[in-house]
């Protein structure tokens, strides 16, 4: 959709080049940030892509496979969080929520 407007689609393009191109980040910081983000996003190109980058810039699969691990973590909190709320199952007469 951001297409449809063509100097903010521009603007976009630019700064999505400088962020993943420039900064002060090293390579190999940057393949991490993309590694881990592509895999929270569930993008099965871009981490396929990350993990061959992450492969020739001298990363192991111990080393990929903990980034992984803490982002499944993080995910896994999130939605373990979301499930823990407390459910009260006594009945109030004097409530009127719900009836």
């Amino acid at each position: 959709m951001l297409a449809l407007n063509n100097k903010l689609q521009k603007e976009f393009d630019t700064f999505f080049t400088e962020a993943l191109e420039g900064g002060v980040l090293s390579e190999r910081d940057r393949i991490l940030v993309i590694l881990a983000t592509a895999l929270a996003m569930e993008d099965a190109n871009t981490l396929k892509n990350a993990v061959l980058t992450a492969k020739q810039l001298g990363l192991t699969n111990e080393e990929i496979g903990h980034i992984s691990a803490i982002t499944v973590a993080m995910r896994g909190q999130k939605i373990n969080g979301l499930a823990s709320f407390n459910v009260s199952t006594s009945t109030n007469k004097s409530s009127k929520c719900c009836e």
